[in-house]
């Protein structure tokens, strides 16, 4: 059975006298979050350095002209450079219901609600080097989430920074059973780190052993192969790469939405498949 993020962490705070974070110290809330963290196993990062390499995430989408209609959700569509559009859904999940490590807050369970997944990087999401690249994401309690902002009202809490610099210390020095070159460019386009927090980080792994690296890899190669048969004029279509990224045959697709061949040029598609294979040799 799994446990909910949030309960484990008011309940320390609840044993504290505390009833809001605001009565937090900024020292106490660098501690929490360091401690309550869930990071991706480095095992996996170096099978799969992203987690879906072929998505970026874009505010909520409800008209496209490429998908004539009335105004509704058009998540997953791809976007003018044939990227999937993404909510979060490909993300969010993946550490959920894996069990944690024995000395986290978690002690072992499976943490089935309450995280948030947290790009550690400001202005990285649309990016589809940075968007699911996991030295830029961390899963921490809701509470504890927009401590690891970046805000544009203000200079960011000391925890972003904590985060950021754990990231580093965990992954920078790794190099890749695959993708280097793009894992390279990705840590190249992150900016640099001019302010450390002195903390003493606490990371927290899930238990993934190979299950993340096995969805990244299916799902880049579905989309390669996807992509492929697009290109291929001898080929028969595809079936669906899912809902509304589509070449038009099938069952439970979104007719409404322009089927690939006519919503990403030959182009684009060609540069995409490219960087997806840069992904996986």
């Amino acid at each position: 059975m799994g446990i909910d993020a949030e309960q484990v962490l008011w309940s320390e705070l609840a044993g504290r006298g505390v009833s809001h974070v605001r009565a937090i110290s900024d020292n106490d809330i660098v501690d929490l979050v360091s401690r309550y963290a869930l990071w991706i196993p480095l095992d996996t990062f170096s099978a799969a350095p992203w987690i879906a390499p072929f998505a970026v995430r874009k505010v909520r989408i409800r008209t496209d002209p490429r998908a004539p209609g009335p105004r509704r959700d058009l998540w997953g569509m791809p976007d003018e450079d044939g990227y999937f559009t993404d909510d979060n859904s490909l993300i969010k999940p993946v550490v959920q219901r894996l069990n944690t490590s024995s000395s986290s807050p978690y002690k072992g369970s499976q943490v089935t609600r309450g995280l948030v997944c947290c790009h550690l990087w400001p202005s990285t999401t649309t990016d589809p080097l940075l968007f699911s690249f996991i030295p830029n994401l961390a899963w921490v309690p809701k509470s504890l989430a927009s401590y690891t902002d970046a805000h544009m009202q203000g200079p960011p809490h000391r925890a972003h920074y904590a985060l950021r610099s754990a990231a580093r210390a965990r992954y920078e020095a790794l190099i890749p059973l695959v993708g280097q070159e793009r894992v390279r460019r990705a840590w190249q386009a992150l900016p640099a780190d001019l302010q450390t927090n002195g903390h003493d980080n606490t990371n927290h792994e899930v238990l993934a052993g190979r299950k993340i690296s096995d969805l990244a890899t299916k799902r880049v190669g579905r989309m390669i192969s996807f992509l492929e048969a697009t290109l291929d004029g001898t080929a028969p279509l595809p079936n669906r790469f899912s809902k509304r990224y589509h070449a038009g045959v099938g069952p439970r697709i979104d007719r409404s939405v322009w089927p690939v061949q006519e919503a990403v040029s030959v182009e684009a598609r060609e540069r995409l498949l490219a960087d997806l294979r840069a992904c996986i040799t």
